[in-house]
């Protein structure tokens, strides 16, 4: 029998169920729906239930607790985990996979060197697409936003979410050269999506990838 892991009651009229990007299954009900109705309905939906939970679990995301070492994150889309050690500065060790980071400010001095080599990554990636599409944007930052990999502003001014650095490569090109569609096609028509297809082909699958490990957002 399928258990949800939380049950809110209020004023609606209908059931309804969602699945967080963790796996979490909630169940909204009426305030004065029965148990026995709320577990019909869910065995009525288990093969869609079991079927987006999979989906969730299988990007093998965790949140960190407040003690980082040990954890892993995703860093160009390899495992990659944090060890935590009396030392001033913060390093990385390519041949074991792992982030090196002082006791004192872990998470801060984290962020910090994300940010900072997602800026260095995405600003080479951005200019070698830029030039292959044959645009020019006005300038490049990288922010901390939760609710979108990249943005193009009116104005031509490229930004990015540090956390785009834990996608692999190929899915970062494709929220690049999305982002560069946008200087020619300031929304998502039918002729946004020929650019992007133009220089990205197998866009559909790398989008599939940010939507599937859409947990990543809430990392840090």
């Amino acid at each position: 029998m399928i258990q949800p892991d939380e049950i809110i009651r209020s004023k609606r009229k209908t059931l309804a169920i969602s699945i967080d990007a963790f796996g979490k299954l909630t169940v909204r009900a009426p305030i004065a729906c029965s148990k026995e109705r709320i577990f019909a309905f869910l065995q009525a939906k288990e093969g869609w239930i079991l079927r987006k939970k999979a989906e969730r679990t299988g990007a093998g995301i965790q949140l960190p607790s407040e003690n980082l070492h040990g954890y892993a994150l995703l860093l160009l889309g390899k495992p990659c985990k944090i060890s935590v050690e009396k030392t001033d500065k913060v390093g990385y060790d390519s041949a074991q996979q792992r982030i090196i980071l002082p006791e004192k400010n872990t998470k801060t001095r984290l962020v910090r060197w994300l940010k900072e080599n997602a800026e260095r990554i995405l600003t080479d990636v951005t200019a070698q697409k830029a030039k292959e599409m044959g645009v020019a944007y006005t300038s490049l930052s990288i922010g901390s936003a939760r609710g979108r990999w990249g943005s193009c502003s009116g104005k031509n001014e490229i930004r990015y979410t540090f956390r785009l650095l834990y996608a692999p490569k190929p899915v970062i090109e494709y929220v690049v050269v999305h982002e560069l569609a946008h200087i020619r096609h300031k929304n998502h028509s039918k002729s946004f999506w020929q650019e992007v297809e133009r220089y990205i082909p197998d866009w559909k699958i790398r989008r599939k990838w940010l939507k599937t490990h859409g947990a990543l957002m809430e990392i840090l």
